[in-house]
């Protein structure tokens, strides 16, 4: 009699296990749909806490890791992205676009050895990668560095393309060579005029020679071909705000903060207006939509320790 009752609870054990793992696996399912839709559609405030969410259910989940990272560069918060991306590296190394925006972050915090090492890498799996090729270029500051990647970008097979054009300006650039460096940038416009990063590059060359109102015409280019969350549309907003282009600073930040709610960048254009204008509650107030989202958000810190 004890036989077929311990068969039972076996059973019974069993299937309760087994139940609950398809209910957690349903459910982690759901969530990543969720955090898919919300990412595709910009909705990052709602796209971050779902993907959150998959963690807590599978803290090995390359995508997501990636994709929070990817929203936190997005954002121009490399010191919150690339905790997220390297994470997303170790699980997937194979990932090349994720290895790349990883770079990237290294790159806008100086940490210039671990970017090159990251893009060194891509380029054994993929050579004619050239994001990567543009990324290694813009890391190279050292005279070695700067022979090795020129040595590298030798090895570049498509000549013809807009990152070859503009990973070998930037090392002319970096040896002082400007006149060189614009024959490259003109050839990356030729290849193709509506490359948002060529005329960046471009706006680049033109506020080196110091010409800022060609500076703001080729970063206009830029920003217009850009997405709403751009480095290109970030730099034309500092450039008219640097040169106290009020109404132009203002329309490309409420541009933003209207089409993203949730991109910070824009709100600290808007807070930084506030403030120049001595308007320091509103500030303040305009403030609070970043720190809702992210109360660490360095630029938005750095804006309230000069408005209090």
């Amino acid at each position: 009699m004890q036989t077929p009752t311990v068969l039972r609870i076996v059973t019974v054990v069993l299937a309760v296990v087994l139940v609950t793992g398809c209910s957690k696996h349903a459910q982690k399912a759901r969530l990543l749909h969720d955090a898919d839709t919300y990412f595709k559609a910009g909705n990052y405030d709602k796209a971050k806490v779902s993907y959150l969410n998959v963690l807590r259910l599978d803290p090995q989940n390359a995508i997501a890791f990636e994709r929070i990272g990817a929203m936190w560069q997005d954002d121009a918060a490399p010191l919150r992205a690339a905790p997220f991306l390297k994470k997303a590296s170790e699980l997937d190394p194979n990932n090349v676009e994720n290895r790349i925006r990883l770079a990237r972050c290294y790159l806008a915090v100086g940490a210039f050895k671990e970017a090159k090492t990251e893009v060194l890498g891509v380029l054994q799996q993929m050579p004619a990668n050239g994001d990567a090729i543009t990324v290694l270029a813009e890391s190279a500051h050292s005279k070695e560095d700067i022979e090795a990647a020129a040595q590298q970008i030798e090895k570049f097979p498509n000549r013809n393309d807009v990152s070859f054009h503009l990973a070998s300006a930037s090392l002319f650039l970096s040896k002082g060579d400007s006149m060189a460096a614009t024959i490259s940038v003109r050839q990356a416009l030729a290849v193709d005029p509506k490359s948002s990063a060529a005329h960046m590059a471009m706006g680049d060359l033109y506020l080196f020679q110091k010409d800022v109102k060609q500076a703001a015409e080729e970063y206009k280019k830029a920003a217009d071909l850009g997405r709403i969350r751009s480095t290109e549309r970030l730099k034309y907003a500092a450039l008219k705000s640097a040169t106290s282009d009020v109404e132009e600073t203002r329309r490309v930040a409420t541009e933003m903060t209207k089409q993203a709610p949730d991109y910070l960048p824009g709100w600290v254009l808007l807070a930084e207006l506030a403030s120049k204008d001595k308007k320091y509650d509103e500030a303040l107030s305009l403030l609070e939509n970043i720190f809702g989202r992210d109360p660490e958000y360095v630029d938005g810190r750095r804006l309230q320790s000069e408005v209090l």
